[in-house]
This record gives C-alpha cells, structure tokens and sequence, in this order.
C-alpha cells in the first residue's frame, strides 16, 4: 500500500514538500535581501497558499539560498490565523519572544512590551549590523483590530524608514481596504509595500505538484496528468484534492473509474467550489456562465474574461479556452446565495470577488455590459485617491484610455461625489505635457466618472523601491514637476497632494503629475483670510509630504504649499528617505511644523551643493522665505550640474 501525499489541507510547512511559486519568491527575496530590506505585501484568496509561502520564506535552509550573509538577518514568524482579539502588549511580548528564540538571547524576553524596548532592540541591531524580517500571516488581523491604533502604523512605518526592518504581510486583499478606520487606510505606512499577487500556478508548477510527490511515493500520476488538470485547474488547492483522488483510487485498483473519481472530488471540493460561484460579482458569473452554455464569450464579457484568466478560472490550451475545472459547472446552475454569517478572513476572501464586505448589496462600478457610453472597460488598474480606476478603449476616437470611477462606498456620499467631481474640473483647466489629460466627465448608472489620459510606467514612489536615484535624474524630475506646477499656478490651481505616488515616470522618462483629487482654487480673498485644511474633520493630503501650514490647519494654503511638497519629494528622492517622520501621526505633523530637516548630505554626499540649496530652500517653514513661484524653483533646477 501506497502512503498518499496529497491528504495535507492545512499549511505546508516542511519546504520538502512545498512546490511552485518560483518567481514569487525570487520578487519576494530580491526585496529583502535589498541594501536597505523591502517590505512586501502578499495578497491571494483563501486557500491558494499564502500561508504555506510564509512558512518557505521563513524557513533557514530557504532563506541560507537565497539571501547574502542570512546570518546577519533576523526573522520572527506572526501566525495571526487564530489571534483576532490580539492586544498591543501580546504583540510585542509575541514578536520579542519569537526574536529571544531566533537570536538565542533570551534576555529578548524580559521586555516591556512598549513601542520603546522594540526601538532598543533594533538599536542593538543596527550595532550589530542585523537586520529584522518581520513576517504576519494574516495581516488583516491587525488591520481589523481596533486595538492597534495609528500610532502602530506610524511606528512601524518610522523603523522601517530608520533601520533596516522588512515586513511581509499576507491578506485576501490590498491592506487599506480592511482597515477599521479611513484614518488608518490613509496611514502613510501602507505606502512602503509591494505587492505580490498569488493566482493559479502556472501549468509547469501544476505538473511538477502532479508528478513529483506520486513518484516518489511509488504511484507516478504522470500519465494522468491531462485528466487531473481537466478536474483541478491550475489552482494548488484543488490540485491536491485532485491529485489525492487519483492517487487513492489507483492504489485500491488497477482499473480506474473517472466517475467515482470525479464523484469523490466534488465530495471535497463542491463548498469551495459554491464559495467561489456565490461570491464571484454578475459579471464573471455571466461570462462564465455564457461560456459554459455556448463555449464562448461574447464582446461585452471580453474584459471580464481576460481578468478570470489572470485569476486562473479560465485556461487557454491548444484545444481552446476552458473553464479551469471540468466539473465546476455543477454549482452554476445553482441560485446564489450570499452567506451574512462570516469568518473574517471569509469576508476578505469574498471581497476578492465582488468587492463586499459588512455591505453583501453595494452599486455596481461599472455598467453590467463592460463599458461606461462609449468607453469599452478592458481591466481594472487599482484603485487610487477616492475611486476605482480601469483602462478602457474609446471606441469612437479608438485610443487607449484610463476610467476613474467613484469607489461604490462613497456612492451614496453627497460630499465625496462632490470632491470627485472637484478634481475633474480642476485638472481639465490644465494643458501641459506634463499633468495627465482630462477628457471627459460624466455620470453612470448614478456614479461620476472621470475619463483621462493613460499613462504608461512607474510611479516616482515604486521607483524609490531600489533606492536612491540618479543625481541627473533626480533633477530632471524635479524640474519637469516644478513645470507642471507652475502651469496649475499661473491657472490658479493648487495641487495639495504633491507626493512621490502621485508623480508618474514614462518609459521614456517623461513626468505626468496625477491625481488632482485634492486640488482647489487659489482664493479670491485677500492674503489675510485662513482657508482651513480640515473637511467633516479630516484633514486633507498625505502628513508626511504636507507643508507646516497645511499639516497644522493655521494658515492659508497656497501654491507655496505644494513648493513645499515638491521640497519633501526631492529630498526623498535624493536621500531615499523623508525630511520630517515621527513615531506617530502628531509627532510627524510636529516634525513639519517644528524641527529642521537632517542635512541632506549626510545621507547624499555626492549631492551638489546647488541641488541641496534648492531642496533647502523649499522646505523652508515660512511660506515667505520659500520659492515665491515654481517657475522660479524650474530655473534654479536648469541650473544644477551633476
């Protein structure tokens, strides 16, 4: 008799038997074993193996082929599956005890729990020349843990900018749509992560699960190969159930029966099956559906199927596309049923889907045909300010374009359908190769929509990701930007947002200022009036690039605001770090408004000394001693030499 292989359904934890994800885990330890260590976010549906790839990567035979010196590293393992009520104190004495067992100081363990003895603990790192890899399954534990508070998020964002400490989180979806206050979602600290997206294996990654673990157990499935991918997909989870099937039905008897395997399959697998169907949203139900009764899809599912192939629910091959399992279509024709009772970690898996959460009924993005009038909806692109955002096709004018739409939160929210339709018509006043296009606004099926230019690249803060930049660029940039500003200036706009995310690179190094989301008119007024910063008590911006005037709320915000903004951005660019941080969100509004930023070229030495000038200049806490005009910073720029 045959020992199955394929019976584990819980976390893999034993690397010998871990398969797949190859380029996952050479992204995830190219960001770690980094000069200054990355912090990545991991983001997947349930059961597709977030958790068993922590495990891998926590591993020290896995981290000792990876990673340079893995001596000098510290990694501290936080299963969070089952802590849902975890406390700030069992935190610290959890993450202490873990680093007590990895260093052999035991000492570690005598803490307080207090934000301060894990500083100390990292200052004895930084002595030590160690570095910190902090690894949460489960992340939306904490996000959905009134427990931690901003505070938390500003303290782990300050070590993170200040020593070198790593985090690598796993979650059913993006970390700022589970937090458990906007306040929290805006936290700079979510900044800091790239994110790793966990989807079906590839086909080789599903073969070598098939075929490996049989063979060394003495069964090679090899031969079954095609059936069980027919069955399972590319998906591990279902693969093993496959996987297990054959294995045990092969093992009673020679003479295998594919009913009885199948009939065993759907045994296991139907309740994930009729998870997935009853959480998926209308649209990848129809284009599945309609597929399954006509073996196409129509022009108005053709966005919707591209994004269930990335997912892994459709598999093209030789013979044509299909759905990723053969026996998937038994839960079709089932009525839907939206569960009210859920795990937390269920609701998150079920956002994937549909975009739900405590809300099972919320309006619909886009119009159930795939487009917005006349805009064709291609993909989905993220999200980003105050709405969702897609590219889409216009198919009059036949061009490529990207569709910012309400997030469906805010839909029923007067105000907020009022500050998105604000940044329309603010940035639809500029025209400058360097402020993405406006081209349209309007409105569907009750929710505003903004239509603008697409822009391709990176964003100046994913660039930020490999460290410090180029000195000529970093002026090119700088210049570039002033210009754009000096055009929203002179057309009385003022930006209030300007940030690393939202200053775009082109791979052609072109810079396209986004998201005016934020932006309003310089006023009429006379100088002497106080425009205030706060909406229903929120104050408005990113703090940690916000000018004194804006962060505190005590004086008029004006273009010299954003040159102050511009100021944080350079300085970040040129360093790799911010001028003004504090463990918390007041002490890092009191950096701004109070204390003097470090010296530029103690991080920067080869920076020139007309660079620096220019970057001190803009920092300046009184608007008075400030750049009067970006135009006035664009020609100080041309004038650096690198």
């Amino acid at each position: 008799m045959h020992h199955n292989p394929y019976l584990n359904r819980v976390a893999i934890k034993d690397p010998r038997h871990f398969f797949g994800r190859t380029k996952e885990i050479a992204k995830i330890f190219s960001r770690i074993g980094a000069s200054r260590p990355q912090s990545i976010s991991v983001v997947g549906e349930r059961r597709i193996g977030k958790s068993s790839l922590l495990y891998f990567i926590n591993n020290p035979e896995v981290r000792a082929r990876f990673v340079d010196k893995p001596e000098s590293y510290a990694f501290a393992f936080i299963d969070l599956q089952q802590k849902r009520r975890l406390t700030l104190s069992e935190f610290f004495k959890e993450l202490f005890s873990l680093l007590a067992k990895e260093t052999g100081d035991r000492s570690l363990t005598r803490l307080e729990p207090t934000f301060d003895s894990l500083r100390d603990v990292l200052e004895s790192f930084r002595r030590d020349g160690r570095k910190l890899v902090v690894l949460f399954d489960e992340f939306d534990a904490i996000t959905a843990n009134r427990a931690f508070d901003l505070e938390f998020y500003s303290f782990l964002r300050s070590v993170a900018n200040n020593y070198d400490v790593a985090y690598v989180t796993s979650s059913a979806r993006d970390l700022q749509e589970l937090c458990h206050t906007q306040l929290i979602a805006d936290s700079p600290f979510f900044n800091i992560f790239t994110n790793v997206f966990l989807r079906a294996f590839t086909r080789g990654e599903a073969l070598d699960l098939i075929t490996i673990p049989s063979a060394e157990a003495g069964l090679s499935l090899e031969g079954y190969s095609r059936r069980i991918l027919e069955t399972g997909g590319y998906f591990p989870y279902f693969l093993q159930i496959a996987c297990s099937g054959y294995f045990d039905h092969l093992s009673e008897s020679n003479k295998l029966v594919r009913e009885e395997v199948d009939a065993t399959f759907l045994d296991e697998a139907k309740g994930q099956f009729r998870f997935i169907w009853d959480h998926m949203n209308d649209g990848s139900r129809g284009a599945i559906r309609e597929f399954i009764q006509t073996g196409s899809v129509g022009k108005e599912h053709e966005h919707v199927y591209e994004d269930l192939k990335r997912a892994g629910y459709f598999i093209e091959e030789d013979r044509g596309p299909r759905v990723f399992s053969s026996l998937f279509a038994s839960v079709v024709s089932r009525p839907r049923i939206i569960t009210t009772e859920l795990r937390e970690t269920d609701r998150a898996a079920m956002a994937v889907h549909d975009g739900r959460t405590e809300k099972v009924a919320a309006p619909p993005l886009i119009e159930p045909e795939g487009h917005i009038g006349r805009f064709d909806i291609v993909r989905s692109l993220g999200s980003g300010g105050m709405g969702d955002i897609f590219e889409g096709r216009d198919t009059d004018l036949q061009r490529v374009v990207a569709i910012k739409v309400l997030a469906s939160k805010h839909v029923e929210d007067e105000t907020m359908k009022q500050r998105f339709l604000r940044e329309a018509r603010m940035a639809s006043q500029l025209n400058h190769p360097n402020i993405a296009t406006i081209y349209e606004i309007g409105e569907a099926a009750g929710n505003p929509y903004i239509v603008m230019e697409y822009v391709e690249g990176e964003t100046l803060s994913d660039r930020l990701g490999n460290g410090p930049l180029d000195l000529k660029e970093i002026v090119e940039i700088g210049l570039q930007t002033a210009e754009a500003l000096a055009e929203a200036h002179e057309r009385q706009v003022v930006h209030r947002d300007i940030k690393s995310a939202n200053i775009m690179i082109t791979p052609r190094g072109k810079v396209k200022v986004l998201d005016f989301g934020l932006a309003k008119p310089l006023p009429a007024v006379s100088r002497g009036s106080k425009t205030r910063l706060t909406e229903s008590g929120v104050l408005l911006g990113t703090v940690s690039y916000m000018s004194p005037e804006q962060a505190t709320g005590r004086g008029e915000v004006t273009h010299l605001s954003d040159i102050f903004s511009l100021g944080v951005v350079l300085y970040e660019v040129t360093t790799g770090r911010l001028p003004f941080e504090g463990d918390t969100y007041f002490q890092t509004i009191g950096a701004i408004s109070k204390r003097a930023h470090p010296p530029l070229k103690r991080y920067r030495k080869d920076a020139p000394s007309a660079l620096v000038a220019v970057i001190d200049r803009l920092l300046k806490k009184s608007p008075a001693d400030r750049y009067q005009s970006a135009a006035d910073v664009a020609q100080d720029l041309k004038s650096v030499v690198c």
